[in-house]
Formats: C-alpha cells, structure tokens, sequence
C-alpha cells in the first residue's frame, strides 16, 4: 500500500462530481429513558426526550460522497409528505444540489424509526425498528423523467453510484438506461439487493456475499467457492471488476482476471452497522472516478466501513479520518 498514492487521490476529490441515483429513506431516531415496567403489559415504559432525523437509504452515499469532499448530484424521487421535506431539508442544510430531485403528490418516502431506550446514565440502546414502506410502482411519466434528468446531467459527472433500497425508482426501463450509457463508457458503480442481476458493463458493484451467490444460483456454498462466484458474477454483469463485501472476512476483489483478498480493517467492537454499504459504495465511486483501480478504490473503501461501522446511526467518514488511517499504517 503507498500512502502518497492515496493521498494524491484525495485532492482530486474536490473536483469530482457523483451523480447518486437512489431510494432516499429517512431515519428517525426516538430516544426515551427508561422508567418502569408497565402495568398493562410486560413493556418498558419510556419518558419521551427528543427525535433525530438522519438522511438514509440513497441518500447516506449523497452524505458520505459531500463530506469526504466531493460534489454529489443526486437523483431521486420524494412526496409531498412531512417526512419527504424532512430530508429535503437535510440535504439542503448540507448545502447539496437538490435541483434534480423529482416531487411526486403520490409518492410515500419510506421511513425506519428505531426506538432507542437507556437510563440518564446509560448509552441508548435500539429496541424496536419500525419500518413505513409503501409498496408502489411509479408511473412510466416519472420513469421518464428520472430518465431524462440522468440524461442532462450525465456528461456534466464523473461517475454514477447507483444505490438501490427497492423504493421505487430503480426499474427495468431505468436500470436498461443505466446500462446503455455504462456500455458507452459511463463509470457505473451499482450496490442492489434486489436487482442486482438486471444490470450490465458496469464499472463494479458490491454486493455482500449472501446476496452475490444466489444471483449465479448458488445458495449456500464453502469458501472455496467465493472466488467460482465473483468470477461468474462478472461474466454474467458484463462488468470490468467486481467487489463482494464479506463483513467481518473483509473484501474479495476480482480484477484484471486477478483476485485479491481484503482482511477487515477495524476493531471487533462494532457498534453499529447501518449505512456501512453506503459508506463502502461512496468511497469505491469515488475513487473510481479519480483513475483509481478497483482493488485501490476497495482498500480504501474497506478502511472507510470499518471506521463508520464504529458510529453510531447511519453515520459517515470524513478524508481526514482516512487520512489518519493512512499516515498510521505500517507500510
């Protein structure tokens, strides 16, 4: 590993553009303090104490992608609801570019609420997730229009990270879009769930490794096998590389028909997990954007999770922490 590459790479960030085509979600944080058992039902009793909003789901990368001190461009869709201009607000507090985020009177923003319950004394602990999704499909005027908005602004960035929570806005004809301009050229990164296997000459993606083998129909499988897998996940992506993230085993990275593999980098006192696809995907886009390899983009990716995976909530990194890392590191 040479620093000075990394730190060279780092200045170029200030100058790159990302456009994040995402299902924004917004996290809600409710804490209370605990104060007694109820008498109706064997259930804590909390004390109301305050409410915290974070941008989630698509929009965490937009947040990671800013303070690590790039521009994010994001594309995504929200209502007309409370919540919808909660996280309009959010962004633009950050001072992010919202001009291309498309309004929709029928479109419900999706929202995770975690309860997080303690003593005054005591760090607040999750106790309960509760999840608002509304199941919908948009309509082909507004696939048409995230279509068109990618269309103007695609030659004005310098990379795309898609970033896929199944809320709507990534569908057939969009991802169809997506591949077209991939195969013209287009630094394409993709993190997808679900679909996953529906795209094509993209750059990279990183899946994990539970959602990578049942793509290529393998559901359970050794460790033997993991490098069988990235190597037809490839194939079958059409993709100049491939990542797939594999928590606390690291990474495995296929590349110029090379595999290299990542230890974790971190502690093991993770406390808390959320966002850190976003954070790795963030970072691998970014550096992708700046000329870096693939198996460069993931080092550095792989140092971003394993710092924001000891934060709390969705959380980011910022360059100076990976800077931190970096001037530390023996070699």
């Amino acid at each position: 590993m040479q620093k000075n590459k990394y730190l060279n790479l780092f200045k170029k960030f200030k100058s790159k553009k990302i456009l994040v085509l995402g299902d924004f979600i917004l996290d809600e944080y409710i804490y209370g303090e605990t104060e007694r058992i109820s008498r109706e039902a064997p259930v804590l009793i909390l004390k109301y104490s305050n409410t915290v909003y974070l941008a989630g789901g698509g929009a965490n990368p937009v947040m990671n992608i800013k303070d690590l001190g790039a521009e994010p461009v994001p594309v995504s869709m929200i209502g007309n609801d409370s919540y919808s201009n909660i996280i309009f607000k959010i962004l633009q507090d950050k001072k992010v570019d919202t001009s291309f985020i498309i309004r929709d009177n029928n479109y419900v923003l999706p929202v995770k609420t975690r309860i997080m319950a303690g003593s005054v004394h005591t760090v607040k602990q999750q106790i309960v997730r509760i999840d608002k999704y509304h199941e919908m499909e948009i309509s082909k005027e507004k696939e048409d229009e995230i279509i068109a908005v990618i269309e103007n602004i695609k030659n004005k960035v310098d990379g795309i990270l898609v970033s896929d929570y199944d809320g709507g806005i990534i569908t057939k004809r969009v991802i169809n879009y997506i591949n077209k301009i991939a195969k013209e050229g287009k630094r394409v990164v993709v993190d997808s769930r679900y679909m996953l296997k529906y795209f094509r000459y993209i750059t990279t993606a990183t899946p994990n490794e539970t959602e990578a083998g049942p793509i290529i129909g393998i559901e359970k499988y050794e460790e033997k096998n993991i490098d069988i897998i990235i190597k037809k996940l490839k194939n079958i992506l059409k993709s100049k590389g491939m990542i797939i993230t594999r928590g606390s085993k690291g990474m495995v990275i296929f590349e110029n028909n090379k595999i290299n593999k990542i230890p974790a980098f971190g502690s093991d006192e993770i406390v808390d997990v959320s966002g850190a696809g976003d954070t790795v995907s963030s970072i691998i886009t970014l550096m992708i954007s700046c000329g870096a390899s693939i198996k460069d983009a993931a080092y550095l990716a792989n140092i971003g999770g394993g710092l924001v995976v000891m934060k709390r909530g969705v959380a980011t990194v910022t360059q100076e922490e990976l800077k931190k890392v970096l001037k530390n590191a023996k070699n």
